[in-house]
């Protein structure tokens, strides 16, 4: 019997190798907190008295963000200032999905990440449906379906005013992407919809997108913001609306519904994994910087820039049934000039295609080593 903690530690420290480093790991800790709210304190004390000099490494681990820092790294935890280090586990990019789904072409492992967004225990599930239509049907419009409830669950986990942030979500899922505009739609003050809005980016929830070659980031009245999550941006871009009809079991309805949207949700995720694809390869393009550039007569959907904020690479992604020709290099290199983007003298052109590309573009790409094709 252990009648407090400290006797449990005590136990622990009594038949651990005293020779060797031994590893203790508390897994889930936010949880030991809320059933115990002064478990921090209790971890503090006997770590400053016992395990600071100690053999011993100790690793603390959650699955929600919010309490974890509240619990371990914020000024008023206990164990404030005592951590040696900290880890952010993120999602697996997209180059390693081939690795759970070994058997899909490249184009239906994009329909795959637009559904669990590189989220191990959603990829686990995923893998047991034989496509991605198959998968979102069972798991996700579903009343019944693992992920049905998984949108709640998140928020009400994360988040103490999950309404307001549920509603913020869902605007920007349907497409609204300023400040002013969601104060307007939701009916919030400046003030209040700031703090919302922070709380889900620390959360990693949201994020605020500028144009690459805005020079102050931080100031600029050009910047969005969006669903950083593609399976909260799948719900709430494209099922929300549609929720009272999954309650009647009718999925088949809700797909044949949402269709255009799916096209345009797995789209925007294949942006997303082309331009990580060359953030990832961000100085074999000379680039300090990858992100979009837009002004209001123009898009451009991959852009990287240098030290002098020049770009030296700029591309499209296409994901249709349509090959890209020439006449989409011709557009890339006409929005450049005719807005006076600042362009480097060794810019590269890059095309991401679902479909693949013309003769005549492959052709001119073999010729010409400024163009690349599905790098």
């Amino acid at each position: 019997k252990y009648p407090s903690w400290y006797d449990l530690f005590a136990a622990f420290d009594k038949f651990r190798s005293k020779n060797k480093k031994t590893v203790l790991i508390l897994d889930e800790f936010q949880y030991l907190c809320q059933m115990q709210p002064a478990f921090a304190s209790f971890i503090q004390k006997w770590w400053d008295e016992h395990w600071k000099n100690n053999n011993i490494f100790l690793i603390l681990c959650g699955s929600i963000t919010s309490m974890m820092y509240k619990e371990t790294l914020a000024e008023s935890s206990p164990l404030y200032g005592r951590a040696s280090t900290q880890l952010l586990i993120s999602p697996l990019r997209f180059k390693y999905l081939k690795k759970f789904l070994p058997k899909l072409t490249h184009n239906k492992l994009v329909e795959f990440y637009s559904l669990t967004g590189g989220i191990p225990r959603y990829i686990e599930l995923a893998c047991g449906h034989k496509d991605f239509k198959s998968a979102l049907k069972n798991l996700v419009l579903n009343r019944n379906g693992i992920l049905y409830n998984e949108a709640k669950y998140i928020l009400h986990d994360e988040i103490y005013t999950p309404n307001t942030c549920w509603s913020i979500l869902n605007a920007l899922g349907s497409g609204t992407t300023k400040i002013s505009e969601l104060g307007t739609k939701l009916n919030l003050p400046a003030n209040q919809l700031t703090q919302y809005i922070n709380l889900l980016k620390d959360l990693f929830l949201v994020y605020r997108e500028v144009p690459v070659l805005e020079k102050n980031p931080a100031k600029s009245k050009k910047g969005i913001y969006k669903v950083a999550d593609p399976f909260l941006r799948l719900w709430f871009g494209c099922i929300y609306p549609y929720e009272s009809f999954l309650e009647f079991e009718q999925s088949d309805l809700v797909i044949k519904k949402i269709n255009p949207q799916l096209l345009k949700h797995i789209s925007f995720c294949y942006e997303d994994i082309c331009r990580n694809l060359v953030k990832e390869n961000m100085l074999e393009f000379n680039c300090v910087k990858v992100g979009k550039q837009w002004a209001k007569n123009y898009e451009i959907d991959i852009a990287g820039v240098n030290e002098k904020n020049e770009l030296t690479i700029v591309g499209e992604c296409k994901w249709s049934n349509k090959k890209i020709g020439l006449s989409l290099l011709d557009d890339l290199k006409n929005k450049c000039t005719n807005n006076d983007l600042p362009i480097s003298h060794n810019c590269k052109f890059i095309f991401f295609s679902e479909s693949g590309f013309t003769n005549n573009l492959l052709k001119k790409a073999k010729s010409d080593k400024s163009i690349i094709l599905n790098f």
